[in-house]
């Protein structure tokens, strides 16, 4: 049973790995391509919009999505279970839009959302309540009962259609942002449509899961995590506020840009921290402490190493990066680029430790690790981004502000969480493996860049090319010798090669 779960899991993670790569690149092409058709003005105001948004959604959110997430995960539920959380769904899109069609004054709509009509601002709203609650919920459901596979190709085959709408709409002189967000509400509501069909409910717990003991499981879970959801919502909201107030959207688009690359070398784990919440969940409401120390250990060194590979495959090409993809118009934010794109590696470790602690129940100290790293980020923004006049002077850094707030915060988040998951679990926390592995892999990567520039004047995209390719495989070789640095052993390894083979073959 052992060797079929572990081959299962072999078998998903390798699905959502190279499922992530093509979704990453297809991303990669709609990213760049709305940078750049949109201009720096109106990209920055998309992402304006779109990040405010997701900011709201978690004022009534309030910890369900996690808390969702982690009961589906330990076991199969009813249709009442699967019912009433979709209720609250659709509950909280109603009251969401009431507030923003109805409650909230024209004068102080004006100042939060720098006079966009209001039309626009409910059109992103239910585009976000798509892709972020009703495509998570139906993922979550697949992921579930391991159907990753099926998942991802649906995901894949989403972001594939919207990069044809993205061009069609191009072609036909209406890429605008209203469009935008009507393709998105489409496109995301039927893939999560889609992915829920994968759900086959338990008739055998139909009787035993009423109303009251559903909402009972779901207060006793959430009730630790409404202070973080509300305190999440200031945080997020107001870091992208504040840009947009005191940088305008061209700083808001440099940021932007930068966050979207983030993004992308994200979607990479995304679904893989997917498997690892259904995973640890499972072995927690199994009180099975040693499996979840080895998956532990397992994602931990493996995603930190392929976030770190990212990261440091990219960063000392940042200029050039920019110029080729989204124009000259961004390359004043290469500072802001060359930030953002080394926070996904500490990103990454954030959320390998919370969901050690949602999927294991441990809501109130995530609601106090998050509190303290919310409330320190909050002011750490102020003071980088507020400029000299304002009301107590700040450093006036505008993207650069909050891409050095994102990622210091974020390294100190990551160090206090792990002493904590370390005592509490047991746990040797490898801090020098982070600091050597980083160190080594960003001495590697410019030296490479120096090394291939000393050629010749060879045209850049060639440059690109050998340069990434010589990073692969010398990549690969290291980790053929060395396969611990991924967390897997010797015979691990050649399973996982062997899996990958066989999956292109």
């Amino acid at each position: 049973m052992r060797n079929s779960t572990s081959h299962s899991i072999r078998a998903r993670f390798i699905a959502s790995f190279f499922n992530n790569i093509a979704r990453s690149g297809i991303t990669f092409v709609s990213v760049i391509l709305l940078a750049r058709w949109l201009g720096a003005e109106d990209y920055g105001r998309l992402s304006f919009i779109l990040a405010s948004l997701a900011a709201f959604k978690q004022l009534l959110d309030m910890g369900s999505a996690s808390a969702f997430i982690t009961f589906a995960s330990q076991k199969l539920r009813s249709k009442n279970f699967i019912y009433t959380y979709w209720v609250w769904i659709a509950f909280q899109l109603i009251v969401s839009l009431l507030i923003v069609s109805f409650f909230i004054p024209e004068i102080t709509f004006d100042y939060i959302w720098n006079g966009e009509s209001r039309l626009l601002i409910i059109l992103g709203l239910i585009a976000v309540f798509a892709q972020n609650s009703v495509w998570t919920t139906a993922l979550a459901m697949a992921e579930s009962q391991r159907q990753t596979i099926q998942a991802q190709k649906i995901n894949t085959a989403v972001v594939l259609i919207h990069l044809f709408v993205v061009i069609l709409l191009w072609v036909f002189g209406k890429l605008a942002i209203p469009f935008l967000f009507v393709a998105l509400i489409i496109e995301w509501s039927f893939a999560g449509w889609l992915a829920s069909k994968l759900y086959s409910a338990n008739k055998k717990t139909e009787k035993g899961e009423s109303f009251i003991k559903i909402l009972s499981e779901f207060k006793n879970y959430c009730l630790p995590l409404i202070p973080y959801a509300w305190l999440s919502f200031l945080h997020d909201f107001a870091d992208r506020w504040m840009l947009q107030h005191w940088g305008g959207s061209e700083e808001q688009a440099y940021f932007a840009i930068a966050r979207q690359f983030s993004i992308v070398s994200l979607l990479a784990v995304t679904s893989i921290l997917s498997i690892f919440w259904k995973e640890i969940s499972e072995a927690h409401h199994q009180d099975n402490q040693e499996k979840i120390k080895v998956l532990f250990q397992k994602t931990h060194r493996g995603l930190y190493f392929l976030g770190v590979f990212i990261a440091t495959t990219l960063l000392p090409w940042s200029r050039e990066i920019l110029d080729l993809t989204v124009g000259g118009d961004y390359i004043e934010g290469s500072v802001t680029f060359m930030l953002m794109i080394l926070y996904p590696i500490y990103q990454i470790l954030g959320q390998i430790g919370a969901v050690m602690l949602l999927a294991t129940h441990r809501t109130r100290l995530h609601t106090l690790l998050g509190g303290f790293t919310m409330v320190l980020g909050l002011i750490t923004s102020y003071f980088l981004m507020a400029p000299e006049g304002a009301l107590v002077s700040g450093l006036g850094l505008a993207s650069k502000g909050l891409a050095w707030k994102m990622l210091i915060v974020q390294f100190i988040q990551v160090n206090v969480l792990y002493w904590f998951i370390g005592n509490l679990y047991g746990l040797k926390v490898e801090w020098r493996y982070q600091i050597v592995t980083l160190s080594i892999a960003l001495a590697l990567s410019w030296t490479l860049k120096i090394l291939v520039l000393g050629w010749g004047s060879i045209p850049i995209i060639l440059s690109l090319f050998i340069y990434g390719l010589l990073y692969l495989l010398l990549t690969i070789i290291f980790l053929y010798f060395f396969p611990s640095v991924i967390g897997l052993k010797r015979q691990e390894f050649n399973d996982f090669s062997s899996s990958v083979f066989n999956m292109f073959k």
